[in-house]
């Protein structure tokens, strides 16, 4: 008899390996060991001891957990966020998604560079103020996206010498430089557009309305790739090119009433419009990224309710050294020290453990706990004499 267990924070297939190397150590060369890396799970004998499972997970820094288990908190929790609104969502993201992100990062910036190339040409034509400032920062964005592609190519790694938590983070910096280049973007149509809405110049319409459909097709297509990624990178990108979406719809919009009335002038507020937007836009996730780059608490956990909870768990009676931080945004981390009356490794691990499944909620994969055996709370006497 054989039960599946779902492995959370699981990196990259050579700690997969590893894992499995050690279960078939202790439980012999069982052919009832059988994983899938693309859904981070893990078969094994039902005979496996709850001690066994803890301590490897505590070793190998994941989360080791029965799939009806994993499927039961899945849905306590979803209930909890349609009643509560809460902050926090568990995500299951398989391991594989990073090379079909790669591939549709790639797709987007040959289609962009290719548009901003032909969008300067046709701007140039039409003496089009809009597309040609929109030219500009298509280009920038294709030049962002190659960036962000190579970024997120580089943050598939796994751990080494140098980089011991992975190359994770590269990801977050491609969304760094990304969200740069759109506020840079944003300001320079600004400035460009002012002259132009003090005096503005007649623009060719219909060659506009073209160019315009054509955008919204490429757009299109980009926005759907980007919509579909979870990292960092991939929502600064979708904001983004759903930035260059919206604007395009505008600029449709514009060229059709420039074909019954000669306001001009909409092109150069079109432009301030559209830079405004991605200003309000970005500027928020730049702050988020900034943050997550000086290793602040994710904003989706409430620090005060987490170690609440953790404090209300059976033998636990302090907690020291309580950090959480991001990798990228998507992989948390934290590390704590308790105080414990409980003396045994077993028992201290079954600590561990109930530690880990409170902490699962808040998308924390990679857990660090040291138990310190304190049966006299002498660490609970300390604080309460000093106030």
């Amino acid at each position: 008899m054989t039960q599946k267990y779902h492995m959370i924070g699981l990196r990259n297939d050579k700690q997969l390996n590893r894992i499995q190397r050690r279960f078939s150590d202790i439980l012999g060369d069982s052919k009832d060991i059988v994983v899938d890396f693309d859904h981070s799970t893990i078969q094994l004998p039902k005979s496996i001891k709850p001690y066994t499972l803890s301590l490897i997970s505590s070793f190998e820094q994941v989360t080791i957990l029965p799939e009806e288990l994993v499927h039961e908190m899945e849905q306590h929790h979803h209930e909890d966020d349609k009643h509560e609104h809460g902050h926090h969502h568990h995500h299951e993201h398989a391991v594989g998604d990073g090379a079909q992100a790669q591939r549709n990062m790639l797709i987007v910036f040959f289609l962009n560079l290719f548009f901003s190339l032909g969008e300067i040409i046709f701007g140039l034509l039409f003496n089009s103020q809009a597309l040609i400032s929109d030219a500009v920062h298509d280009f920038g964005d294709a030049l962002s996206i190659g960036l962000a592609y190579l970024f997120e190519r580089v943050s598939s790694r796994g751990s080494d010498e140098q980089f011991s938590f992975g190359y994770r983070r590269f990801s977050l910096l491609g969304a760094f430089v990304t969200s740069i280049v759109l506020i840079v973007g944003g300001a320079v149509i600004i400035l460009t557009s002012i002259p132009v809405l003090l005096d503005p110049q007649p623009i060719n319409h219909q060659g506009v309305f073209w160019v315009a459909i054509v955008a919204i097709a490429i757009n299109g297509v980009s926005v759907w790739l980007m919509s579909r990624g979870s990292s960092a990178n991939e929502k600064i990108l979708n904001i983004h090119l759903l930035e260059d979406l919206v604007g395009w719809v505008a600029v449709l919009a514009m060229s059709i009433v420039l074909n019954f009335t000669d306001w001009y002038i909409l092109d150069p507020i079109l432009s301030i419009i559209i830079a405004a937007w991605i200003l309000r836009m970005t500027l928020p996730e730049f702050i988020r990224i900034s943050k997550l780059f000086l290793q602040a608490v994710p904003d989706n956990i409430d620090v005060q309710t987490l170690r609440e909870r953790i404090q209300q768990l059976d033998h636990v009676q302090e907690i020291s050294h309580f950090h959480i931080w991001s990798t990228d945004g998507e992989q948390h981390m934290m590390s704590m020290t308790v105080t414990s009356d409980l003396e045994t490794s077993a028992a201290q691990e079954e600590i561990k453990q109930n530690i880990r499944r409170v902490v699962l909620a808040y998308d924390i994969s990679h857990i660090t706990i040291e138990v310190l055996y304190d049966p006299e709370q002498i660490i609970n006497e300390s604080i309460q004499c000093g106030g």
